[in-house]
């Protein structure tokens, strides 16, 4: 089920009334069927209502949806939660011994990741093992596997609950009920934000009123969400879809535009999909942090990572980094720390190459500025550069992150390549800049990061709380007629959904 369409719309609002007429235990029991029946709304590509399929499982699958409106694969998500709940509660047990508390551990963690792994990872790696090993005229042939929407998000989220408790840092939750709100919980359940327990707990025990400033708060991050989302990312969807189908015929200030959008794109959709999740979710009594902070105006890349899917960088900080040992070792061990958290972020994003590359590119860069940050030039320029050099930072950190951009956008590394060596003007194709077509792309780009830079300091809380009353109306009419006038009317798929 798509925020941007009436069918989540009708959806919404009768989940809202419902959940603020009712109240305790009747209050979840609603919310948490009204977040299957979200999670059931999702429609894999390979259900076809007008012709089911014949091969076994398959058949029941198509028939359940299409007849029943059942999505059998919301029953792995009913099996993390299960598993995980049981998990945790026996690990708490205080006559347990710590071998088997690590046992009940290791088996929420092989039945979260195998599951993961079997659904997002299988073909990666059977395509890995004909790459390396098979070289002859035996291949193993692709499985046709239908990756559920959602399960990288809510399997770290079920994942880092039986970890906190395994710690002792949490408390595990008696209810299951309560439980199963949290894995499910409908707004951030697809494409996060990642949501730790003890956040979510604190706001179900303690349920926040929902007073008119909460209101208009959570309205704004609902409307800035579907500007970003219908009205920027959708839109440049259409330079980036025809920039990365016809590359190899484009000039290298084009394929650059194609690139650039599509950073936008992405932090558009994405971020416009946490801002609804968030308003929704504030709608409901719950406070979740904010997911983004303007990440694509920042001056280096450890900035960059310290704005930009915050739930998801904070995860791979906590849950992988520091328990490999973070920065307290050796550099070699840092360095060591760092590429295999990165290699991880990679894999967590795609089952392919070029996702690889993107991780292990993020790590490249966060070396490189570790690096340079040490050296005296770089504690003299940040203190004497000034303007210029602020500037000039927040471009080069642009630069770079544009061939991550190119690698996480193409279907293969393949393609990522060719695109990387247009855009130094070493590709194979057309050179020439003298055919610039999509200039007003390139302006749109300059509009945004500017924009990016100044709605950073005056962000929600500053027009929702200015003095002037005309201010904040003011601010919901633009972001409506942006809407009305520019947004895209087809429901479009966001782009983390994917993963």
């Amino acid at each position: 089920m798509l925020f941007n369409s009436t069918q989540f719309l009708i959806f919404f609002v009768i989940v809202l009334i419902l959940g603020n007429l009712l109240k305790n235990r009747w209050q979840r029991v609603v919310l948490l069927i009204s977040s299957y029946i979200f999670y059931m709304g999702w429609q894999p590509a390979t259900i076809k209502c007008d012709a089911y399929r014949e091969v076994g499982f398959d058949f029941w699958i198509d028939k359940l949806f299409c007849e029943y409106g059942i999505n059998l694969y919301i029953g792995i998500l009913l099996v993390s939660t299960v598993v995980d709940y049981f998990a945790a509660r026996w690990m708490a047990r205080t006559d347990e011994p710590q071998s088997r508390r690590k046992i009940f551990l290791i088996t929420s963690l092989i039945t979260n990741l195998g599951i993961l792994t079997y659904f997002k990872y299988t073909n990666f790696f059977l395509g890995l093992i004909n790459d390396v090993f098979l070289h002859g005229d035996f291949q193993f042939n692709n499985i046709d596997i239908i990756l559920p929407v959602g399960i990288s998000f809510y399997t770290f989220q079920s994942m880092s609950y039986t970890i906190d408790v395994y710690n002792r840092r949490i408390e595990p939750r008696e209810s299951f009920l309560d439980f199963s709100m949290y894995v499910a919980f409908f707004p951030q359940l697809v494409a996060g934000p990642i949501v730790r327990a003890e956040t979510f707990f604190r706001d179900l025990d303690n349920r926040l009123v929902v007073l008119k400033e909460n209101i208009e708060e959570a309205v704004s991050l609902i409307l800035i969400g579907f500007t970003r989302k219908i009205v920027f990312a959708d839109n440049l969807g259409k330079v980036v879809d025809h920039t990365f189908a016809n590359y190899a015929t484009m000039n290298p200030l084009e394929i650059w535009t194609g690139v650039l959008a599509f950073g936008w794109q992405i932090y558009f959709d994405f971020a416009g999909y946490t801002d609804i999740a968030i308003g929704v979710a504030r709608l409901f009594g719950f406070k979740f942090d904010a997911n983004f902070n303007f990440p694509m105006s920042v001056r280096n890349i450890g900035e960059h990572w310290s704005k930009w899917h915050i739930s998801f960088s904070t995860w791979i900080r906590d849950y992988i980094f520091i328990p490999l040992g973070g920065s307290k070792g050796s550099a070699f061990l840092t360095y060591r720390n760092l590429y295999i958290t990165w290699l991880f972020a990679g894999l967590w994003h795609g089952a392919a190459y070029h996702y690889v590359a993107w991780g292990i590119w993020q790590a490249v860069m966060l070396t490189a500025f570790r690096e340079y940050s040490r050296t005296k030039f770089a504690l003299w320029i940040n203190e004497k550069g000034g303007i210029v050099y602020d500037l000039w930072a927040r471009i080069f950190t642009m630069f770079c992150l544009a061939f991550g951009f190119a690698m996480f956008r193409a279907e293969t590394m393949e393609k990522a390549i060719e695109i990387m060596k247009s855009m130094v003007f070493m590709g194979s194709g057309n050179n020439s800049i003298n055919d610039y077509q999509n200039y007003h792309f390139g302006i749109v780009l300059v509009i945004c990061f500017i924009a990016s830079y100044v709605f950073s300091k005056r962000k929600v809380e500053w027009v929702r709380g200015h003095k002037k009353a005309w201010v904040f109306p003011l601010f919901i009419i633009v972001n409506v007629l942006l809407i009305l006038i520019f947004g895209v009317t087809e429901s479009q798929n966001f782009l983390y959904f994917a993963f």
